[in-house]
């Protein structure tokens, strides 16, 4: 009798479970919020959240997350829960390719532009196209396949390149406000196409 009333209990707790993470909510993104939060974070990790040996994409989504206020999309991969002891995540929090399909394919994000880099002439400094909150990625070898992105965080001065212009902050290789092509940083910048996401 005990045993019946127990799995029951589970048996409910199950399903109104299931039915909360079927429900879509709304949210505005908050660009700004997005900003700041990876300005607070880009040279440090956030111990809410599991930390990766490639982390970019992780700390990405949490800026989109706790800063932009973007509510977990459970469904289409876009979450990041702990669960006892263990973390539980799905591929479109932690890997470069899935964020970018998942923001460009789903109502989530509007791609602002592409860049690749043009011989002498290469990247502008600054991009009339970026805002704090955006997302940058980046396909090292220009292989349709991203494998690397930032937050871009507005206009800034990059101290290790020495030039203002639109920086960006990232993980994996941890940089506060760096020129957003990254290109002193890249030594694949002639094979490097570079996408811009607003997030919505």
């Amino acid at each position: 009798m005990k045993k019946s009333i127990v799995l029951s209990l589970l048996l409910i707790c199950f399903v109104l479970n299931e039915c909360f993470n079927c429900i879509k909510v709304e949210a505005a993104y908050n660009s700004f919020g997005a900003a700041s939060y990876a300005d607070i974070w880009a040279l440090s990790r956030n111990s809410n959240y599991p930390s990766f040996d490639a982390d970019c994409i992780n700390f990405a989504s949490q800026a989109m997350h706790e800063g932009g206020t973007l509510p977990f999309d459970k469904q289409n991969g876009w979450y990041c829960e702990r669960v006892l002891w263990w973390w539980n995540w799905g591929t479109a929090w932690s890997v470069a390719d899935d964020l970018y399909r998942y923001l460009s394919n789903s109502a989530r994000g509007t791609i602002l532009g592409r860049w690749k880099y043009e011989g002498q002439i290469g990247f502008n400094d600054y991009n009339d196209v970026l805002q704090p909150g955006d997302i940058l990625f980046y396909d090292w070898n220009s292989d349709g396949r991203f494998d690397h992105a930032g937050v871009s965080v507005g206009l800034g001065y990059d101290s290790t390149y020495g030039r203002t212009g639109n920086v960006q902050d990232q993980h994996t290789t941890d940089r506060f406000h760096a020129i957003w092509h990254l290109k002193p940083y890249n030594d694949k910048a002639n094979t490097t196409t570079i996408v811009a996401i607003r997030p919505k």
